[in-house]
């Protein structure tokens, strides 16, 4: 089908649809809105479009520590505080007979894994909130930053050329048709994407590894016997087999109910629950025969794993379902996907914004899919390890899957073709728990003492300017990214020195490389802050040597020494790293 020419639209609740934008994101959900808000936190006013209301619906997933992590570096960490809410540390459960009974056992990583999760980031890893809620902070935020969100409006055509996307958006509802001109598209439409159709993608490793039954109700649960809601609980008696999980902390709750007597064999398919069938099982996992449920929905569906054959086609990109499927056991499906969606709009902000060529956008499918390789196969082995677990000790299953957990939820690796490793050379991985700062891993979150405790630390001013991209009406400048909140005490983080855009962090002997920086944002345009940092701080770091981390946080170059001209050096690896 060949979409006509573009004309000015009907307007469409109450506003005009602009003809043109910068970037179109398909999916509502929190990936399409968290990276909406991204973009428009770099100067990119992107337009989120969904056939249906996003908003509606029970909570289904939950946040994690790197994905609260972003949103605190986008200045949100004060609606964080304001919005969530202080449940169990990651990666923890208790096994019992009913939610409402005595604890069997508590499950929880091996030690270093537990002690590594608790100081791993500035946020609290026992700061959690659920995907609605997320969604609404990334809205309103999204809105502020002089993006639009339209619902009730779908992709349903779209063709491609050099110089952009003509996408045709449908209502399903009247059936009236809207075309519009995008620079790029992003797909983060859900696991059964109408972007990954219209392209022609699939998805060919896709691996049913469960059927079920997910019920989400209110209720007013009492304590357990062991005086805690915010648990994952495993429930497991002679007539169940299921979860029951806090959605809010309080009154909303999801269960899986996997297994119970007469079962129907799901061979070929899973049907619908009745009602009275749900309400039964879930008192029998809570343990409370008469107590009132507000059962909201009865899911019948497939848990599956698996990742698409490609994650982009010219000017169109793939993120979060769209681009992988993965169940919910280890916790990690949304949480992938708002990385996809942060890692690819720093970088169409820089292309957009004539900071980068085109060429740093080839980087976003492997460095993405190296992360999705390490999310599915945390999937995969924690289904696994549910089905075959038995009466075995679950602590064996979670010392197994806590390095797949850690890896897969912050610590996975960027491919070296996409990095510039120290000397040209890659050299050894750190380990999973290593805090050693290295090309290609997130910078390690350590804590700064304030500054009348250091050494002396410099810092320069953000070099660069920024003005928002894109063909639509005039929209209000974004602010700059708000500083974020001190860790505690007036500390703050070595995360908090990068912020939201490019950082050079120089050892204690750099000051070489706080000019060189200086000269090197000059010159490309874009905003990069410098600092000296004490001996010590950073492992890995040389006295007089530097990292320079991206925008996402990820260590992008390490230098172990100062040479005779750093500023050219800077200026080398950036034009490699921008594609320029």
């Amino acid at each position: 089908m060949r979409i006509r020419d573009m004309k000015t639209e009907r307007p469409t609740a109450g506003r005009p649809l602009p003809a043109t934008v910068p970037v179109l994101v398909a999916g509502g959900g929190p990936v399409g809105l968290v990276t909406a808000m991204f973009l428009a936190r770099w100067g990119v006013p992107a337009l989120v479009v969904d056939k249906r209301d996003p908003l509606t619906g029970p909570p289904r997933a939950m946040s994690s520590v790197r994905t609260l992590e972003l949103l605190r570096s986008a200045g949100l960490g004060d609606a964080l505080e304001r919005t969530g809410w202080y449940g169990a540390e990651p990666f923890q459960a208790v096994f019992k007979d009913s939610a409402l009974g005595a604890v069997r056992q508590r499950v929880a990583p091996p030690e270093p894994y537990v002690r590594w999760l608790r100081t791993c980031s500035p946020v609290d890893c026992r700061m959690a909130l659920n995907h609605l809620q997320v969604q609404r902070l990334a809205l309103d935020e999204l809105l502020r930053r002089g993006g639009d969100a339209r619902f009730g409006l779908g992709v349903t055509a779209l063709e491609q050329d050099a110089d952009g996307v003509r996408v045709r958006l449908t209502d399903p509802g009247s059936g009236a048709e809207h075309d519009i001109a995008a620079d790029y598209v992003i797909g983060a439409d859900g696991a059964h994407s109408t972007v990954r159709s219209l392209l022609g993608i699939t998805v060919p490793d896709r691996e049913v590894v469960a059927r079920l039954h997910t019920a989400f109700y209110r209720a007013d649960l009492p304590a357990g016997a062991d005086g805690r809601r915010d648990l994952m609980c495993f429930v497991r008696n002679a007539g169940l087999y299921a979860t029951v999980f806090t959605m809010n902390g309080r009154d909303q709750w999801v269960s899986h109910l996997m297994d119970y007597p007469g079962r129907p064999d799901d061979t070929d398919g899973i049907a619908p629950m009745p009602t009275d069938r749900a309400l039964a099982l879930l008192r029998t996992a809570i343990g409370a025969p008469d107590l009132p449920i507000d059962l909201v929905a009865v899911n019948a569906w497939e848990a599956a794993v698996g990742a698409a054959s490609a994650f982009r086609d010219g000017r169109v990109f793939l993120a979060g379902d769209s681009a992988h499927v993965q169940s919910s056991a280890g916790g990690l499906g949304m949480n992938t996907g708002i990385q996809d969606g942060h890692n690819l709009a720093w970088k169409l902000a820089a292309v957009l914004r004539g900071q980068a060529g085109a060429r740093l956008l080839d980087t976003y499918e492997p460095e993405r899919r190296a992360a999705v390789r390490a999310s599915l196969a945390l999937s995969r082995g924690m289904h696994q390890g549910y089905r075959t677990l038995g009466g075995a000790d679950p602590n064996e299953l979670y010392a197994r899957a806590a390095r797949d957990y850690v890896r897969a939820m912050m610590r996975y690796a960027y491919p070296s073709g996409v990095i510039v490793p120290p000397d040209g050379t890659p050299g050894p991985a750190p380990d999973t728990l290593s805090d050693h700062v290295h090309p290609g891993h997130r910078l390690p979150h350590r804590t700064l003492e304030p500054v009348e405790h250091l050494e002396p630390v410099e810092h320069l001013e953000p070099v660069g300017h920024q003005e928002p991209v894109g063909h639509q009406e005039p929209v209000q400048h974004p602010e700059p990214c708000e500083h974020q909140e001190p860790v505690e005490d007036g500390r703050t983080s070595t995360l908090d020195l990068v912020g939201a855009d490019w950082a050079l962090i120089a050892g204690p002997r750099g000051a070489g490389w706080l000019p060189a920086a200086e000269e090197a944002a000059a010159a490309f345009g874009i905003t990069l802050t410098a600092h000296r940092i004490p001996d010590g701080t950073l492992p890995g770091l040389a006295p007089d040597g530097a990292v320079l981390v991206r925008p996402d946080h990820f260590v992008a170059w390490r230098a172990d020494g100062l040479p005779a001209d750093p500023g050219t050096a800077v200026k080398r690896v950036l034009a490699t790293l921008l594609g320029r």
